[in-house]
């Protein structure tokens, strides 16, 4: 019965520590991820290192490239579907440059953050920067850039402009028409096309569901928060179970502590390559099929430097935790074989 008792205690504390290793892992992910995931220098930095901001000019000229091209269009980007990807990318450049870019996505991104922490009822981008830069000779060249792609105006398209009896037209206009300089009238036109833009746009507006979703984000960070706090019942309850002495706590912490740490460091360590494998095979086959294979590549590449980056403070961490547990592995060694040569030597 005694021998039943011990074995049952042993594997009770087994078990117990088994659960102590896997939720430290997930501890340690789920604590740091709430850390990190709301707060928007994670995600600015992370579009920064992937140089995401010089990329997208082509990137985007690739997607638009193939959009337009797409048979039974009847939209505006069908008028421009005779453009080839490296007019696409000169145009980008030029509406929307990367520090423009930059500006707007940093912004976006500290607005959605700051809404997801309470700390605003909505999220809105402003655009005054983004006006300012179409209204400049800089964007005015890029719409007019777009303009010299297209078919040649007709007379009476260059007329009505003459005259300003019609809206600027998808038409390659002549720089003069008989006595009429229309480079003037096109970037009135141009202009008065952008001052149109809003002002800002909302990107998450306040409505009366947002109180309850945010409480329970709220709850649900409160909960990732307190993580920590299931692995460490798990050790205690391995300590209530079979600790009964120094070499028995030595023990049934060393190696607990040493596999947890040793788990959450290559999982860390693998964070990477295992979130870009995870956005491939579960989230890559839901994007549009249209979409480029390079756009969904800096989407996986973004995905993988964010979670790297988030779960990055569990490697320190880690690493102490499994320390430690070498540590006392290594005294109980030592006690262990100090107290087999007492007895050899008695």
């Amino acid at each position: 019965m005694e021998n039943f008792s011990k074995t049952l205690t042993r594997i009770l504390a087994g078990i117990f520590a088994i659960l102590f290793v896997g939720t430290t892992a997930m501890a340690f992910a789920l604590y740091n991820v709430e850390r990190s995931a709301f707060d928007a220098e994670l995600y600015i930095q992370a579009l920064e290192e992937e140089n995401v901001y010089q990329r997208l000019p082509d990137l985007t000229a690739q997607a638009l490239a193939v959009a337009a091209q797409q048979p039974g269009r009847s939209d505006m980007l069908s008028l421009l579907s005779g453009l080839s990807e490296a007019e696409w990318r000169t145009f980008m450049i030029g509406f929307l440059p990367p520090d423009e870019l930059k500006i707007l996505a940093e912004n976006g991104v500290r607005q959605v953050v700051a809404n997801l922490n309470g700390e605003s009822d909505e999220a809105v981008l402003s655009l005054v920067s983004l006006k300012a830069h179409l209204q400049s000779p800089q964007g005015i060249n890029a719409i007019y850039g777009i303009l010299k792609t297209q078919p040649d105006c007709n007379v009476e398209q260059l007329t009505a402009m003459a005259l300003g009896q019609q809206n600027m037209t998808l038409c390659n206009p002549p720089d003069m028409f008989l006595f009429f300089d229309l480079r003037p009238i096109i970037e009135a036109e141009i202009k008065a096309a952008v001052a149109l833009v809003p002002e800002q746009v909302t990107i998450i507006s306040a409505n009366t569901s947002q109180a309850q979703e945010l409480q329970d984000l709220k709850n649900l960070r409160t909960i990732m928060r307190l993580s920590p706090l299931l692995p460490m019942l798990c050790l205690l309850m391995v300590t209530a179970v079979t600790v009964r002495s120094l070499g028995d706590w030595l023990n049934w912490w060393g190696y607990p502590l040493l596999f947890a740490g040793f788990l959450s460091m290559s999982i860390t360590a693998m964070s990477r390559p295992l979130a870009a494998w995870t956005f491939q095979t579960f989230f890559a086959s839901a994007l549009p099929e249209t979409l480029p294979p390079d756009i969904v590549e800096v989407f996986k590449d973004l995905t993988a430097a964010i979670v790297h980056k988030a779960v990055q403070p569990t490697l320190l961490v880690a690493g102490i935790m499994a320390l430690i547990g070498l540590v006392m592995v290594a005294i109980a060694f030592v006690i262990r074989v100090m107290k087999k040569q007492s007895l050899e030597s008695g």
